[in-house]
């Protein structure tokens, strides 16, 4: 599991926010659908700062602690300034903003979870009657 792990939670997490959106409007309400879009949308771009912070901590050469600084400024000060103003105005739910701020960490989990469940799979496939050399798992 590497970065590229982490673009396709970002990736699947804005999918299921957006494929979420009509239905949780139709049935609750528009503004609750939106918050957790806008929940998921926040967390995405928390979770990409911090996966651009520590990839740009790693290099430390001198451009990387100039940018390093600068990721540091933008995600801290103006990322939480975003959150609090959405907390603040209440134009949305709490919990909405609450359950699309949650849904990155359910989609990282069921993610993992898949990818552990398919190595089981290939594991135990080896030796079952299944095998594709016909042997049975004996000898």
């Amino acid at each position: 599991m590497g970065l590229e792990f982490i673009a396709r939670v970002i990736r699947t997490s804005v999918v299921v926010s957006l494929i979420q959106l009509p239905f949780v409007a139709l049935y609750f309400d528009y503004r609750y659908s939106l918050g957790i879009v806008l929940g998921c949308l926040w967390g995405v771009v928390n979770l990409y700062f911090l996966r651009s912070v520590i990839v740009c901590y790693t290099k430390l050469s001198q451009r990387s602690k100039r940018q390093l600084l600068l990721l540091l400024l933008l995600k801290f000060p103006l990322l939480y300034l975003v959150g609090y103003l959405l907390l603040e105005w209440s134009l949305f739910p709490v919990m909405s903003l609450v359950v699309g701020f949650t849904l990155i960490f359910a989609v990282i989990v069921l993610k993992a979870l898949g990818r552990l469940l398919l190595s089981l799979e290939g594991f135990k496939m080896e030796g079952s009657i299944f095998d594709s050399k016909g042997s049975g798992g004996a000898g």
